[in-house]
């Protein structure tokens, strides 16, 4: 194995003669050369700002309509519901409750209000016999 002394120092990197008194011209006479950069295009600038502001409309339309059909879609809420639930559902008929088919279905208090709304309006009530209605529940259990 060689050792670091036993390797001979020569200097094997050679400039060319004149390389430094020549290099400021030649670096002058590229930049001379270079072309002032030109001005953006209104097409590239355009899209630089078009873009964005289309993404932002189609994602505020998109929020827009969630927002309008409401987080408390009965066909939404009935979509959740796997289709192996539903089957067991009607097999077992009365042996499934409930509490069991809704265990897997997240319900928040909107979910609930949206239904209760929904099944009030089937009964086609008028103000006057829901508060009736209310009134008597009320006394009869609580």
């Amino acid at each position: 194995m060689k050792k670091l002394e036993d390797i001979p120092k020569n200097n094997i990197f050679e400039v060319p003669e004149g390389y430094f008194d020549k290099l400021p011209g030649i670096i002058q006479n590229r930049i001379a050369l270079d072309k002032p950069a030109e001005a953006r295009p209104f097409f590239a600038l355009a899209l630089r700002y078009a873009i964005p502001v289309v993404v932002l409309a189609v994602a505020g339309i998109f929020i827009f309509q969630n927002y309008q059909r409401g987080p408390g879609d009965s066909e939404s809420l009935l979509a959740s519901v796997s289709n192996e639930e539903l089957v067991s559902y009607l097999m077992d008929g009365d042996d499934a409750s409930t509490e069991e088919l809704l265990e897997g279905v997240d319900i928040n208090d909107i979910d609930i209000n949206s239904l209760q709304q929904e099944s009030l309006m089937d009964f086609n009530l008028n103000d006057q016999e829901l508060n009736d209605l209310s009134n008597e529940f009320e006394n009869e259990y609580f």
